[in-house]
């Protein structure tokens, strides 16, 4: 039986492995606030929710890995997955029943980022959608959804949200998120450009080194 200790080191082992290459999908940051509680933030770059910035909060259940993790949408964001009221995610559309040690966080944040894509849009049933609003005018509607998306995916990321330190948040640990963003300074973008430049540039030297 998975006990809170084991939770806890599996979530760890697990966190230290999102650095492998394809364990976190490209665009998703994610932090612990706590062992069980990882806030993250999800940028979207295709599709209906083209420039989308979400934050969200991943909870591990003390059961875990017995247990699937959930996902609640601290951004609100108008999809078929996700409840309008309370932001959780359905993730029973990609893990109808969660395998222990086989399903992993690693394959949550991927169904996550997913979740957005036409091709799972195109394959929901409406048993397992949260929103059946979004998922009717999805079917019915297509048109109104892309514009319903677009705006809430454009509020997400409008300034007044984005630098006005975390949004909303709807889950009762909202300020544990660590997940902020700031405006530039004068100058800061560009010192920043140099850097990643000089880091990039000392890379290829010891890769060049070591061949």
């Amino acid at each position: 039986m998975a006990t809170v200790s084991t939770a806890r080191h599996e979530a760890l082992l697990e966190f230290s492995n999102l650095g492998n290459a394809d364990h976190l999908p490209t665009g998703c940051y994610v932090f612990p606030t706590t062992d069980l509680r990882w806030s993250g933030v999800l940028f979207l770059h295709r599709g209906y929710y083209q420039g989308a910035i979400l934050h969200f909060t991943l909870s591990i259940p003390p059961s875990y890995p017995s247990t699937a993790p959930t996902i609640t949408f601290d951004s609100p964001i108008f999809h078929p997955l996700v409840d309008p009221s309370s932001g959780r995610m359905r993730l029973d559309w990609r893990f109808p029943t969660w395998r222990a040690r086989e399903d992993c966080i690693s394959h949550v944040l991927h169904a996550v980022k997913s979740a957005f894509k036409r091709k799972a849009l195109e394959g929901l049933r409406e048993a397992l959608c949260a929103n059946h609003e979004a998922f009717h005018l999805y079917r019915d509607q297509t048109a109104v959804f892309a514009r319903l998306a677009s705006q809430s995916s454009l509020l997400s990321a409008a300034s007044s949200t984005v630098y006005a330190g975390p949004p909303p948040l709807r889950s009762e640990h909202a300020l544990e998120t660590p997940v902020r963003f700031r405006r530039l300074e004068a100058g800061e973008e560009e010192r920043l450009k140099a850097e990643v430049e000089r880091l990039g540039r000392a890379k290829v030297v010891q890769s060049a080194a070591r061949a």
